[in-house]
């Protein structure tokens, strides 16, 4: 998790010259019309659509536990899916309001989840998640279990369901995402909207300051690590593919993608699920006239985000199968999301004039 760091600075060497990433402008964005953006048509939009997807999941979550069948099933799963994937989107803005008072990112996605433990919950019918040792026993790791995990096979997945205190834990996993979220998108419908948009500075502790530094983090942690790099052991060990995101339903692919066209919306500054584009990283980038060996380095970046995103279609749908049997691809696949870190945090930093306010030892 992030590690902020107080009255620390990192400094960035670049070389001058024609590839400074700053040209000669001075910066009078409209920052504000950022930030306006970025809350009325993505984070806004965003949460209330994950509010949406996590009354549907309830919705088949009762449905389920009342009426075990495979039907049932395969339709709380689809609810799942669909709610994890616009997961992919909020997660982006995580880290400011509510949702960094919360902590969300600790309870809602920690992977890989703790099956031996759960099924000890289960057991002992323990179904309070808000202690701090349960992080890793519930969210959608723990769904991801409880959907696929708990048996052989669909057959026997069902089968589990007949014994109350599995149904009444994966409704406690589900009522806990609800719980989390709720208050996050109310404070965002509140006075913090306001609050937001009002600190338009690049000082530290500003909202665009935060916004780029999470966003950068989210890329290098939660996309680059997490999703990839860590389980194909770029940072050392062996392979773990039981480190994947969605190890047991099998979906990594998938959700990875999702989690790239959310970095690149927001990057382009697009409307939550609309082509519509704002105020942006992008359009600041423009600005500045920023540069990467002498190019434009917004579009630079997103023909960056392209080529990641075509190795990681080459990918085996499933993760761990394609760690399992070839990791020549996946190597191929990080590498290309590697080139993307050093522009967003020298190049993109320095034209914003923002500093890192982490730091990592993963060697990058």
């Amino acid at each position: 998790m992030k590690n902020i760091l107080i009255a620390v600075t990192i400094l960035l060497f670049i070389s001058c010259g024609e590839d400074d990433p700053v040209a000669s402008n001075t910066d009078n964005f409209n920052r504000t019309a950022m930030l306006t953006n970025w809350a009325d048509n993505s984070i806004i939009p965003a949460y209330t659509d994950y509010e949406s997807k996590l009354a549907s999941l309830k919705t088949a979550t009762t449905t389920f536990t009342t009426t075990q069948n495979q039907a049932n099933l395969t339709a709380l799963r689809t609810e799942y899916i669909a709610a994890y994937k616009t997961w992919q989107y909020v997660v982006l803005f995580s880290s400011i309001g509510k949702a960094a008072e919360l902590d969300v990112t600790r309870w809602v996605n920690v992977y890989p989840t703790n099956a031996a433990t759960i099924e000890t919950n289960i057991t002992n019918a323990s179904t309070d998640l808000s202690l701090s040792s349960t992080n890793t026993q519930q969210g959608f790791p723990a769904l991801d279990y409880l959907l696929y995990g708990v048996g052989v096979d669909d057959t026997a997945i069902v089968a589990k369901y007949s014994t109350a205190n599995y149904s009444t834990y994966l409704i406690a996993v589900v009522d806990r995402l609800i719980a989390l979220n709720t208050p996050v998108l109310n404070d965002w419908n509140g006075a913090y909207r306001n609050t937001f948009i009002a600190s338009s500075g690049n000082t530290v502790g500003s909202s665009v300051n935060v916004m780029v530094n999470d966003y950068i983090f989210n890329y290098e942690k939660y996309f680059r690590v997490y999703k990839l790099g860590g389980p194909l052991a770029i940072f050392g060990g062996s392979v773990r593919p039981e480190e994947l995101e969605v190890y047991y339903g099998k979906q990594s692919r998938e959700l990875c993608l999702t989690a790239l066209d959310a970095i690149e919306n927001f990057f382009s500054g697009k409307h939550y699920l609309s082509t519509t584009e704002g105020d942006s990283f992008k359009s600041y980038l423009t600005y500045l006239d920023a540069k990467n060996d002498g190019q434009a380095l917004a579009p630079v970046m997103l023909v960056q985000m392209q080529s990641a995103r075509t190795k990681l279609n080459l990918l085996n749908s499933d993760f761990s199968a394609q760690l399992n049997t070839d990791i020549t691809p996946a190597n191929t696949a990080y590498t290309e999301i590697q080139r993307l870190v050093p522009m967003l945090k020298i190049d993109m930093m320095q034209a914003f004039n923002i500093n890192l306010d982490y730091l990592d030892n993963d060697g990058d």
